[in-house]
């Protein structure tokens, strides 16, 4: 395996050595049998099983501009999310004001991932920014990479091995996603072997399945643990209607080339059955790149299929999720042969089934969950060595257990507690020129969490909240961790509030990071430990008027015990160096941030945000352990700023949309030029009800100008420091789909 896999993943498995959980295995066994006595209990008709455990029914309908007129003029606080259509209604019909603005703001004000279950932006103990189903579409966005790019603190690193997801100025160059969460219905999609989470088409969900989409910054480990490190990525599916429907959606782009949705929805929101499937074939782009000019396009292919099937039974809920990936890289990374792509495929399946009781002033909800994760790379060799071949695996299977007990009524007093647990198996090998160079036997472990959380609100104008989890990994934090959150909240008449918030987390090392070797440049380090931030923030948020949502947050994070990939040396003295990772990094960011939502009655809708702040890392010196420098973290953008507005619908029954997004200069590694700023501008055209279907017209980086983006030491030449490698240029697009009752 290549210096590019160590940096590029961000962990691993492998190694020599099988370990087995003991007392962890116990409790999931224990789990196991809790959960099936509360499953085979009679379920309520009233609790929904579509929604996150602890979510009650009456959450807020997202009723976009094109809703049809019959369901528009019925009393919108009495509509259930499953009678919503899956995609917009065919008919063009006017706007009722009242109605129009009531469902419109609803949504971006109820959040479910920051605790699992429904919250008021005023009382979650984060930053949250919520995107609604109605911004999707109107912005036309094909990921959900491009639909949170737009958020307030929040940037994408496209270097086209992966989309990476930067937040208040955090993204350590090469990272995959390791230290975000990606949630898709309660379910998490991080895999065991290196930790994952793919916002792009390696993501097992297309955006035409999405109802929103919640971005929760900070760290949240006192509620999910290991990963919920910078943040959570919160994805809410649609709900089936009371009446069967079927929908197909097909894409045709410049350089995302051809790409296509269809499902199905049947039932109701207490007995439904939804599915959907989607492709996406890459068709790429010629590029300049190393002084090699007309970098063919067939270099820069990919193919992604993706599959769901859900089903709802009263208060139980199951769903089924497979991707596939394939992305050729025509930067050849790894000091790969640039005449051959490097070929990088991620493959995943993930299950789970949940099923919630209520008792009284008790809630309990148990959920079963299982992943299996493969990941497969082909890289070439300049020398005309190889090709380096890798394979990751990783088996996951788990439960959850959790209740929640109403002391006191009217939210004065609530009190949370739940059990988790996961066994994890997995294992890689490598081979070069067909030379078997490694064989990981696997390792296994076991995952087991203890939170408790509790809720006051003794006041009007007054709410508090605190939590704590303890955390045991088998492998490496056998005597636990702990990660508290604390909260107060002040508020004055749902117009104007403050929040104070402090909390903690933390990222085990993978197995990839920790023993993975390759037999070639890679070294294992099983003395890794794990990662923790630490994260203050004061919160003010205002509604001025109906339509306005504004917020404000002063705040610092710092991380410790970062693991960095380093070069180091074989043996003293013989030339010959090979990539460890270690816990050498410490981070700081500290900042302010602004963002704002306007969303009127008349069907205009605008948003805007901006992030100013100052990321610093404390580095250790390589030659000198007693020695350190602070200095800007690289990658790291001091400015990020994003605008869009979309109108209402204008005559001829279109919504016009354009989004600029912004991000400062960033420094790059040593010895790398620093990367420049950057300002993408977009634009759409949507029209809800065009000749029977739904059209969609939309350009990206209309200006055409590229964005040279961080590049990790992957993609180094033996004698040449690649700082930036080309983001992609203009591309336009169309989208055409029809739904049928």
């Amino acid at each position: 395996m290549s210096r590019a896999h160590g940096s590029a993943r961000g962990q691993g498995s492998g190694g020599q050595v099988r370990h087995r959980a003991s007392w962890g295995s116990a409790w999931l066994g224990a789990v196991v049998q809790l959960w099936a006595g509360v499953a085979l209990a009679q379920s309520p008709p009233d609790v929904p099983a579509h929604l996150p455990p602890d979510v009650p029914a009456d959450l807020p309908p997202d009723v976009p501009s094109d809703v049809p007129a019959d369901v528009v003029k019925e009393d919108v606080s009495a509509i259930e999310l499953g009678e919503l259509p899956l995609l917009p209604e065919l008919p063009l019909i006017p706007s009722d004001p009242a109605s129009l603005q009531e469902a419109t703001e609803a949504p971006d004000e109820v959040v479910v991932g920051a605790a699992r279950r429904e919250q008021s932006l005023g009382n979650v103990a984060s930053a949250v920014t919520v995107i609604s189903g109605d911004r999707l579409r109107r912005f036309g966005y094909r990921t959900v990479a491009e639909a949170i790019a737009a958020v307030a603190g929040v940037h994408l690193v496209d270097d086209r091995l992966s989309t990476r997801v930067g937040i208040r100025g955090l993204q350590p160059i090469g990272d995959f996603n390791t230290r975000i969460l990606v949630i898709i219905d309660g379910t998490s999609m991080t895999e065991a072997w290196s930790h994952l989470s793919g916002v792009g088409y390696d993501l097992p969900v297309s955006v035409d399945e999405i109802e929103r989409i919640e971005v929760i910054r900070g760290p949240v480990s006192s509620i999910y643990g290991t990963n919920a490190f910078l943040g959570i990525i919160n994805i809410i599916t649609r709900e089936a209607l009371a009446k069967a429907r079927a929908w197909g959606r097909a894409t045709a782009a410049q350089i995302g080339g051809a790409a296509g949705s269809a499902g199905f929805a049947t039932g109701t929101p207490d007995r439904q059955v939804r599915g959907a499937v989607s492709f996406a074939w890459r068709r790429g782009e010629d590029l300049d790149y190393l002084g090699v000019s007309g970098l063919g396009r067939d270099k820069d292919r990919g193919l992604s299929v993706t599959a769901a099937l859900s089903a709802a039974l009263g208060a139980t809920f199951a769903q089924i999720r497979v991707y596939s990936s394939r992305r050729e890289i025509p930067f050849a990374p790894y000091d790969g042969d640039l005449d051959v792509p490097y070929t990088q495929t991620n493959r995943q399946l993930v299950a789970d089934v949940s099923h919630t009781r209520q008792w009284g002033r008790l809630q309990m909800s148990g959920r079963l969950f299982t992943s299996v994760y493969r990941f497969d790379d082909r890289a070439s060799k300049a020398d005309g060595g190889g090709p380096l071949l890798v394979v990751g695996e990783a088996r996951t299977l788990g439960a959850d257990l959790r209740g929640r007990y109403q002391v006191l009524d009217e939210g004065r007093l609530d009190v949370t507690g739940g059990i988790e647990a996961s066994y994890n198996d997995t294992g890689d090998s490598s081979q070069i020129d067909g030379d078997v160079k490694n064989i990981g036997e696997g390792l296994r472990f076991d995952l087991e969490g203890f939170y408790a959380e509790l809720e006051s609100a003794p006041t009007s104008w007054l709410g508090i909240s605190a939590g704590l989890r303890l955390d045991r990994h088998s492998e490496f934090s056998k005597r636990g961790r702990l990660s508290p959150r604390l909260a107060l909240f002040l508020s004055r008449d749902d117009r104007v509030g403050l929040k104070l918030l402090y909390a903690e987390g933390f990222r085990n090392p993978s197995t990839y990071e920790a023993y993975f070797t390759d037999g070639d440049d890679v070294l294992e380090n099983r003395e890794l430990e794990p990662e923790s931030i630490r994260s203050f923030e004061l919160v003010g948020w205002a509604r001025p008027t109906p339509a306005t949502s504004l917020r404000a947050s002063a705040y610092r994070w710092d991380a410790f015990d970062i693991m960095k990939q380093l070069v180091v040396d074989m043996e003293e003295g013989d030339g010959i160096t090979q990539f460890q990772y270690d816990n050498k990094d410490q981070y700081a960011s500290a900042g302010l941030e602004f963002e704002g939502r306007f969303l009127d009655s008349r069907g205009w809708l605008a948003f805007a945000g901006v992030n100013l702040c100052t990321v610093t890392s404390v580095e250790v010196s390589t030659v000198d352990p007693g020695s350190e420098r602070v200095v800007d973290l690289a990658g790291a953008p001091r400015v990020t700023a994003s605008f869009g507005v979309s109108s209402p619908l204008l005559p001829g029954g279109w919504h016009a949309s354009s989004e600029l997004l912004m991000i400062g200069s960033r420094p790059n590694r040593d010895g790398a030029e620093r990367s420049p700023a950057h300002v993408t501008w977009n634009a759409v055209v949507y029209l809800p009800s065009w000749r029977g279907f739904d059209l969609t017209v939309g350009a990206r980086n209309l200006m055409g100008i590229r964005e040279q983006v961080p590049a990790a030491e992957d993609f180094d030449r033996e004698d040449i420091t690649v700082g930036t490698v080309p983001g992609e240029g203009r591309e336009l697009y169309v989208r055409l789909g029809r739904s049928l009752r």
